[in-house]
């Protein structure tokens, strides 16, 4: 018996004949064993004839409430993390950032600004007008030896003799 398979659950001879194999197909039930079921309601269960309680009103109050006291517990936490550990974020996470930037010569302002405004040369000492940021670190690129003071929005950088600088600040 020459026999040749095509899909499962059917065996193909070379003459066409199909035989069907019992133990590899699902049964399927007639309409007429299909017990229509027109008692399905909304407080009904599926396979059983069990109503759903319906939730009370104070049931569903006190599940608002306790949503909102964990929102509120979940925010205070947060508030107080911030409280605590804040600083230490803002340093390692905020990088330093340029507060004000610019160029300088015995004329004044040499070029465009950034943050700062030339106010004077008073000698040898430039005078800007820009706010001291909180942590501040000044770069200075000149040749001569340089300091420096903060007074009332102003930035004096004190030189030898007045010449070309440029003036970085940044904030930490």
């Amino acid at each position: 018996m020459n026999e040749k398979m095509s899909h499962p659950g059917q065996r193909v001879r070379d003459d066409e004949v199909e035989i069907e194999l019992t133990g590899t197909q699902i049964e399927m039930a007639d309409d007429s064993e299909i017990a229509p079921e027109h008692r399905l309601r909304e407080d009904a269960g599926l396979l059983r004839n069990v109503r759903v309680k319906k939730r009370s009103c104070i049931h569903n109050t006190c599940r608002i409430i306790m949503g909102i006291v964990a929102t509120a517990v979940f925010t205070f936490m947060l508030i107080q993390l911030w409280a605590n550990y804040g600083d230490t974020i803002k340093q390692r996470v905020f990088s330093p950032q340029v507060v004000g930037a610019g160029c300088f010569d015995e004329d004044g302002e040499h070029g465009k600004m950034f943050g700062m405004q030339f106010h004077q040369w008073v000698n040898s000492t430039l005078h800007i007008n820009m706010t001291k940021p909180e942590n501040d670190l000044i770069q200075v690129e000149t040749p001569q030896p340089w300091s420096y003071e903060w007074d009332e929005d102003c930035l004096k950088i004190a030189m030898d003799a007045a010449d070309h600088i440029t003036v970085m600040v940044w904030s930490i």
